[in-house]
């Protein structure tokens, strides 16, 4: 059970950091709005909310803030549980 709920959340924040990611991508290559977009941007905009102040002129740093703290949590959710549960 442990392994599962480990990889469970290793999984779990993968996919987010993916989202994110691709959600970037999608926003500096796509052009206009696919369904994907808009279904990803729902996803992503509450992630990327806290960190909207990171901004240096035009460019906007949060995504790149926010695939920092997701992969900081995942290291820190995964120690926890391998303590806790493992």
């Amino acid at each position: 059970m442990a392994h599962f709920l480990i990889s469970f959340v290793s999984i779990f924040f993968t996919l987010l950091f993916w989202a994110v990611f691709i959600s970037v991508m999608l926003s500096w290559f796509a052009s206009g709005r696919s369904p994907l977009g808009v279904w990803l941007e729902q996803i992503v905009r509450p992630i990327l909310w806290p960190f909207r102040w990171a901004r240096i002129g035009m460019i906007d740093l949060s995504p790149v803030l926010a695939l920092v703290v997701l992969d900081f949590l995942r290291g820190v959710v995964i120690n926890l549980l391998i303590r806790f549960v493992g």
